[in-house]
């Protein structure tokens, strides 16, 4: 039977320097990837947009009742 040698030592690493030159990539690749990105961006854009409009609506609804007083049913007329 062995017994389970200890552990060597830690070895330390030493980050190596590296500088991209070139990047090849075929142009058709590149327009597809731009245009599934665009793709993707609309309903990112509506879900920013419906965020926006939801703060801002509680915004303007809690300053305005701070202000004038009680103003009806609440933000977005709920």
């Amino acid at each position: 039977m062995t017994m389970p040698q200890a552990p060597a030592a830690p070895v330390t690493y030493q980050p190596t320097p590296i500088t991209v030159t070139a990047i090849d990539v075929p142009f058709t690749r590149l327009v597809a990837f731009f245009f599934k990105a665009a793709l993707a961006a609309i309903p990112a854009l509506i879900a920013v947009a419906i965020v926006v409009r939801l703060i801002g609506g509680l915004l303007f609804w809690g300053f305005a009742t701070w202000r004038y007083g009680y103003m009806g049913m609440g933000p977005f007329g709920l």
